[in-house]
């Protein structure tokens, strides 16, 4: 028996700019956006969101904003928005397949983006046997 490897995760990271200062703030938002991105992926939330909102430090490089975090069975959702440079930095990583433009396009508006920085990467290997017939002589 001989195996094939392919890539199986894929991971798509999301730089949102000038974004609606209420959008970042909002936690129960960022608690919908979780529901929303399992519904149009199709994936399965194992544990409750946690999301923090963070006050930040004076002259600190985090500023205030959210951070809010989910595992899904599947792998895991995140996101970190900044109120002070109306910034979000946002994780979609995935071992199924999804479609990148519509968790993107949906993303953008939901934050009210001026400007997308994305990043599209497959990550990890996955197995597939593959059935082939040896000889032994």
């Amino acid at each position: 028996m001989c195996w094939r490897l392919k890539m199986a995760w894929h991971h798509l990271m999301l730089d949102l700019y000038g974004c609606k200062p209420e959008a970042l703030g909002d936690k129960s938002l960022v608690r919908k956006i979780f529901e929303d991105l399992a519904r149009i992926m199709d994936l399965r939330m194992i544990t409750e969101p946690v999301i923090i909102y963070y006050s930040g430090e004076k002259d600190s490089p985090s500023g205030e904003g959210i951070s809010g975090f989910v595992i899904v069975a599947e792998s895991h959702l995140s996101i970190h928005t900044d109120l002070r440079t109306n910034f979000a930095s946002i994780d979609v990583y995935s071992c199924k397949e999804f479609d990148v433009e519509v968790v993107e396009k949906y993303l953008i508006e939901v934050f009210g983006a001026e400007r997308v920085e994305k990043k599209f990467f497959l990550r990890g290997l996955k197995r597939s046997e593959i059935k082939s017939e040896v000889e032994h002589q």
